[in-house]
This record gives C-alpha cells, sequence and structure tokens, in this order.
C-alpha cells in the first residue's frame, strides 16, 4: 500500500523530505555533541511510542502525549535555553558570511608563536588560558577584561601571563592572529565529573568549549602541563609537539576550502546520523504527509451468526463472506488488522426455514478509524433446520 502509493510523489514532496531530513540530522549531530544526547535517546523512545500509538488509533494514549508534548516543549527550551541560543547564532553566522569566519594567512607562524610560547610557560609551570575563536561568537560569553588589539608574538603572550601582569589571571582572546582581549572571565562548566582533577582555568575553558567552537588551550601552574578544550571535551597533551598538531588540525578545518573539499568532508562525517536522519524523514513524510491521503479498501469479510435459537441450528448459509469496502486516511490501514473485520447476523427472531437477512453497517464490525461505504452483497440467505433433523440422518 505504502510503496503503491509513492508514484504520486512529486518535486515538492522530495523538497519536503529534503528539508526535514537536513533538520533533523542537525538535531541529531547536535544532540552527539551536547550533554543533550541522553535526553536525545529518551525522547526518541518516547517520539516511537506515540507515532505507534497514533498509528493504531490509541486514541486516549495519543491525547496524553498530545498534553505531554506540550509541557515538553517548554522544559527543553528552559533546559537548553544556551544550547538553543548558540545554535541560533550559528546560524546567524553561517546566513551572513556563508559559514566561514575569515583567519589570518598565517596560520602556521601563529601556531609556531603559541607552540613555542605556550611550552616555555609549561616548563617555567606559569599559568596560561588562550582561546582561539573558531566561527561562533564569543562576545556574551566573556565578562571583563582588557581590549586590546595586538599582534600575536611570544613577548606579548609572556607579558599578559607574567605573574605581575593585572590581566594574568583571565584569558586571552585570539581572533584573526590578533590578540583582541586579555583578562577575559569564562563561564565555569557545569560537568563536575570532567573537571573533578583540574582547576579553575580548566573549568572555565570547558565552559567555553561546551558553548561554543572555540579551541581553548591551557597550561597548568600545578603540572606544567598543556590541556585543550573543544567540542565539550578536555584533555591533556603529551608536550608541545601534539600542541602544534592540534593547532594545524584546528586552522585547517577554520580556513576557508573549495566547495569540492567541502562537500566530500560532509559526505564523509556522521554517516551514522545522516542514515538515521533520511530514514526518519521518510517515515514522518509517510505518516503525516502521504498518511493524511484518502484511501478505499475493499475486505472479503467472513459471516459469523450469533444468538441461534435453541435446538435449531444452520442448514445453510449463502454467501458465507460478503465484501466490504471501508474508507479512511491511509496511515489508519497501515497496521490495520484484517482479522478485526467481521459481518455478524443476528437469529434470535428467526425460525425454521430459509430467510432472506439485508445487512446494516450494525452488522459489521470494523476498526473505529475507518469508515463503511459498501456492503456487497447487501444480505444473505439463511436456512435453519432442528438439531434433531440432524441426529437422525447421522443414526441412518
Amino acid at each position: 500500500m505504502f510503496f503503491s502509493a509513492l508514484h504520486a510523489v512529486g518535486v515538492a514532496d522530495l523538497l519536503d523530505i529534503a528539508l526535514v531530513a537536513v533538520l533533523i540530522y542537525a538535531l541529531l549531530v547536535w544532540f552527539k555533541q551536547s550533554k543533550a544526547a541522553v535526553v536525545a535517546k529518551g525522547m526518541l523512545v518516547v517520539a516511537a511510542i506515540y507515532l505507534f500509538s497514533r498509528s493504531a488509533g490509541m486514541i486516549m494514549m495519543t491525547a496524553l502525549f498530545h498534553a505531554f508534548f506540550a509541557i515538553l516543549i517548554v522544559a527543553l527550551v528552559v533546559i537548553f535555553q544556551e544550547e538553543l541560543r548558540a545554535i541560533f547564532e550559528r546560524i546567524a553566522v553561517w546566513s551572513l558570511s556563508g559559514g566561514q569566519v575569515e583567519m589570518a594567512t598565517g596560520s602556521d607562524k601563529q601556531a609556531d608563536v603559541l607552540t613555542r610560547t605556550l611550552g616555555d610557560l609549561a616548563r617555567e609551570r606559569i599559568g596560561a588560558l588562550v582561546v582561539l575563536r573558531g566561527r561562533d561568537p564569543l562576545e556574551r560569553h566573556l565578562q571583563g577584561g582588557f581590549s586590546l588589539g595586538g599582534d600575536l608574538s611570544e613577548a606579548l603572550l609572556k607579558s599578559i601571563f607574567d605573574f605581575h601582569s593585572i590581566g594574568h589571571d583571565g584569558a586571552v582572546i585570539l581572533e584573526g592572529g590578533r590578540v583582541t582581549r586579555f583578562g577575559c572571565r569564562l563561564p565555569l562548566s557545569k560537568e563536575g565529573a570532567k573537571t573533578a582533577r583540574f582547576g579553575t582555568r580548566h573549568t572555565a575553558a570547558l565552559g567555553l568549549a561546551e558553548l561554543s567552537d572555540a579551541l581553548c588551550i591551557v597550561v597548568s601552574e600545578e603540572r606544567g602541563t598543556i590541556s585543550i578544550a573543544q567540542d565539550g571535551k578536555i584533555e591533556t597533551l603529551r608536550g608541545a609537539a601534539q600542541l602544534e598538531k592540534r593547532l594545524s588540525v584546528f586552522y585547517s578545518e577554520k580556513q576557508p576550502r573549495p566547495r569540492q573539499d567541502q562537500v566530500r568532508e560532509f559526505l564523509k562525517l556522521n554517516q551514522r546520523e545522516k542514515g538515521m536522519a533520511a530514514i526518519a524523514a521518510v517515515l514522518l513524510w509517510g505518516l503525516f504527509v502521504l498518511g493524511a491521503k484518502p484511501y478505499r479498501q475493499a475486505y472479503s469479510v467472513p459471516v459469523r451468526v450469533r444468538n441461534l435459537p435453541p435446538g435449531m441450528r444452520v442448514a445453510s448459509l449463502s454467501p458465507d463472506k460478503i465484501r466490504l469496502v471501508v474508507s479512511g486516511q491511509m496511515r489508519d490501514f497501515y497496521w490495520i488488522d484484517t482479522r478485526r473485520f467481521e459481518v455478524r447476523i443476528d437469529l434470535s427472531d428467526s425460525r425454521r426455514g430459509s430467510s432472506y437477512m439485508r445487512l446494516t453497517e450494525n452488522d459489521v464490525v470494523r476498526p473505529k478509524q475507518v469508515l463503511l461505504e459498501e456492503i456487497d452483497p447487501s444480505g444473505v440467505q439463511v436456512e435453519l433446520a432442528d438439531k434433531s433433523v440432524r441426529v437422525l440422518e447421522s443414526a441412518r
């Protein structure tokens, strides 16, 4: 039934499915990269139960889910307000700048300066926190600090993080190869399990990495180690050489690339999420779009008798099957059980002999979600006889 109706799919339907698939894919990737991953799994389970309940015609369950979803939407907005704000910021940046942030041309030189300087600070046990902006705006996450706008250099970084500097406890913000601000306070991470063995600088670095795509580099004055926080995760590096590699990867990801390379990279990333999004979009289209279209179906239904008078038997019943034509929305037929169709005739007022019984809608048992349109034939011929007659004939 579902596949036979696919010939009616038009260009608008294909575009509709594609856009919904993109939206679902974006949500899946966001759930995967954020703390909402566990919530997403629960939502998928609830959504699957809701879709099954609606398709199966479970009216009370569907009504309960409608009330639940109204409350759930408000709760999700409150719980994930920071994440939602970040999503809308990324959409705005992408729409205004084509998804790219202009980076400085000398990325190799910048990586060399950062690697050499932060390596020296780690050996000297001098704490530092450097933030490299990605595509996401950072302004609303930063508090305090001082504007600078100076070119990145080893001397500048070491003077900022010198113990006697007024801004040495804060973060240095790098944008496009320039130090735009220093001495900034960052939002602290709420993931206590990830930051239990770290100090305030690491907690602040992870907090910003959870809210943006920035790369945060931390030098620990207690351990003399270099750590990186990115995409909601934090890890301690083995040394300055590994930092250089990570910086090279970060700059290459943020640099504008040829369109062909972007398409090729996109096709390789998150293939499981892409498949799930495509399947989900097709299923939703089949349920809410194709499933909403009118549909008619004919069934051959057995005839059953009830309230047979005492001492009587059915000698003949013609025909013993009736053709019923029912209609409804196509989704009403997806999981319909044909065993629920039946024609029942009431013989409580019948007498011995042959009689013609006209069938009405009251004689038809069917699922509630479909409408009865036709009964063919419109009646049955029933012949009743005494049970004793059959006994005598059997004895002979």
